[in-house]
């Protein structure tokens, strides 16, 4: 049940204290061997075998720019761009890029963690937390919001949703309000709690009110905190509502804005809009993302019990051909939509962005991806390139 006091924001428990100190050692080994594990394990030849891969799947899209990252199952980073981020400007390694839907897979990771600490359940309902919303129904459980099983109307198909209208018609500026949100974009749910399941961005919408509540703080700091930094990652850009820091490098996303086949640089229009309708966008780079993934998937993050609870897939997802179930802010692909081998990860599809990471537990290894430029199909083509290139390599023992 949550509580009231702001003093629950500061409440450091034995369990992740101890994640904290096992973290100061993880990165003090990392710091003292990566040189050479990089040195024995990811040999020139793949590297440049990774680039190739890159510089020719992006080249075949037709698309911008790309960034790609590997963790190996030994730990290495291989990291790889291509393209360019605006006329002259190529992508490197440090921009960054809108995660879109990807951040559910951090949210859904720090309810997780609330959860190992006492301050949430996965079977509390919204109405332990939340006024009565429209629309809402209060018995709808955190466990339902975080694998789409709470039938909550997907707002992004409302005919007034700005997702509907014209690009050059969006109020960019408009910074939306839960109340808003509820009020004027949703409708009737699809279905009872628990009796199927559909993508919903509504309940992740809800789940960081939850967050706020029983933190005391804000789900960018908490994510921070009790996610990235036991990882030693301080690279993403999580807080959206306030300017964006000078020091962070941000790549330029284009959209076909007016339907003619041509996509537009459209970086200077304020992204309030759509940052404000998800609550939970990121932006990160293919490395940083890469070693969440991996991280969390290894239990560097969360424990096993926590980690069995996320990947437990819901089967089918109806509707979602390309999905062959969804778990608690984690996804499973349909078999040969990347590759024939099992994957567990996250994507996102966002105007101008598209981000994806997958963990292959066969081979403990981590890929991920970021583009920016509107291209599903050329999404799945590069990353799928990137895939298969690795599974071969790692299969053969090369």
């Amino acid at each position: 049940m949550p509580l009231s006091s702001w003093l629950r924001a500061s409440i450091v428990t034995e369990k992740t204290m101890n994640r904290m100190l096992l973290a100061i050692v993880l990165v003090s080994c990392t710091l003292s061997c990566s040189e050479s594990v990089t040195e024995v394990q990811l040999e020139p030849a793949l590297a440049e075998r990774l680039q190739e891969t890159l510089d020719s799947a992006l080249t075949a899209s037709g698309g911008k720019g790309v960034s790609a990252a590997v963790v190996m199952p030994g730990g290495e980073v291989w990291t790889g761009v291509s393209g360019i981020s605006e006329p002259g400007v190529p992508i490197t390694p440090d921009m960054l890029f809108d995660m879109g839907s990807a951040g559910k897979n951090l949210f859904a990771a720090l309810v997780l963690a609330l959860a190992e600490d006492g301050l949430v359940s996965l079977d509390d309902s919204l109405q332990e937390y939340l006024p009565p919303l429209p629309h809402t129904d209060g018995t709808i459980t955190l466990r339902q919001c975080l694998n789409h099983t709470s039938g909550l109307y997907m707002e992004v198909e409302h005919p007034d949703s700005p997702f509907r209208q014209p690009y050059d018609s969006i109020d960019f500026e408009k910074w939306w309000t839960i109340d808003e949100i509820f009020t004027t974009l949703m409708e009737d749910p699809y279905f009872s709690p628990g009796e199927s399941w559909h993508y919903s961005q509504a309940g992740y919408q809800l789940g960081t009110l939850i967050v706020e509540q029983v933190t005391g703080s804000t789900v960018p700091e908490q994510i921070q905190l009790r996610l990235l930094d036991p990882l030693n990652i301080h690279g993403m850009l999580l807080d959206l509502s306030e300017p964006i820091p000078s020091d962070f490098d941000i790549a330029h996303n284009w959209v076909d804005t007016d339907g003619n086949g041509t996509a537009e640089d459209v970086a200077a229009r304020s992204r309030n809009w759509i940052n404000s309708l998800s609550r939970i966008l990121f932006y990160t780079t293919a490395e940083d993302f890469a070693r969440w993934l991996h991280g969390l998937m290894q239990g560097a993050v969360l424990d096993q019990a926590s980690l069995d609870e996320m990947i437990t897939f819901v089967f089918p997802t109806p509707g979602e051909p390309m999905l062959a179930g969804y778990g608690l802010g984690i996804l499973e692909p349909a078999p040969g939509l990347l590759h024939e081998e099992r994957m567990w990860g996250h994507s996102g599809s966002i105007d101008g962005y598209r981000a994806v990471a997958m963990y292959l537990p066969k081979y403990h290894l981590t890929v991920s991806m970021l583009i920016n430029f509107d291209g599903d199909e050329e999404e799945i083509s590069i990353f799928g390139e990137l895939i298969s290139m690795l599974v071969d390599h790692v299969s053969s023992g090369d």
